[in-house]
């Protein structure tokens, strides 16, 4: 594991621990907790506000659709962020709903994402081109196939001929 996920792994729950301690400390372990509690349903209320924004999104014929495409993933992200118990992620989804913000974050968000995809198989820079992967070839190689050209009969309607039969 690299120096990062060691950092991230053991960092964020000590992070999480020393706010919720100091949140305690300041207003109660009880409504501590209520906090923590409540965040579950306003999330999933956000998550559903989302869904409901990105079905809209589907069946409207708009110019702008892919900024209220953008406004409702984050929503969406934003919401998880506020199911997960702890303070730090409520506070990371409540950043990303502010609007200059999260659409900065979505484009930083894409433009990474972007770069990690033309370097995975099967993607170039003008997006997927499918080299990766088994496709018709003319001619007699077909990439994961073998055709013995002497037991093979190819009907004239291009289908099998006849029913399907075990050769012993």
């Amino acid at each position: 594991m690299k120096i990062r996920g060691r950092i991230v792994l053991f960092a964020y729950p000590l992070i999480e621990l020393l706010l919720l301690w100091w949140v305690a400390s300041i207003t109660g372990w009880a409504i501590a907790m209520l906090l923590i509690i409540a965040g579950f349903p306003i999330g999933a209320a956000l998550i559903r506000n989302a869904a409901a924004k990105a079905s809209v999104i589907v069946t409207t014929a708009d110019e702008n659709k892919p900024q209220v495409a953008r406004s409702s993933a984050l929503m969406c992200g934003s919401g998880v962020l506020i199911m997960i118990p702890g303070f730090a992620t409520d506070l990371i989804g409540l950043i990303l709903l502010i609007p200059p913000i999260g659409n900065r974050v979505v484009r930083a968000l894409g433009s990474w994402i972007g770069l990690r995809m033309i370097r995975m198989p099967g993607f170039g820079s003008a997006g997927f081109t499918g080299s990766e992967f088994a496709s018709y070839v003319d001619g007699e190689v077909i990439r994961g196939m073998v055709i013995d050209e002497e037991t093979f009969v190819q009907p004239e309607n291009g289908g099998p001929e006849g029913p399907p039969s075990i050769q012993s």
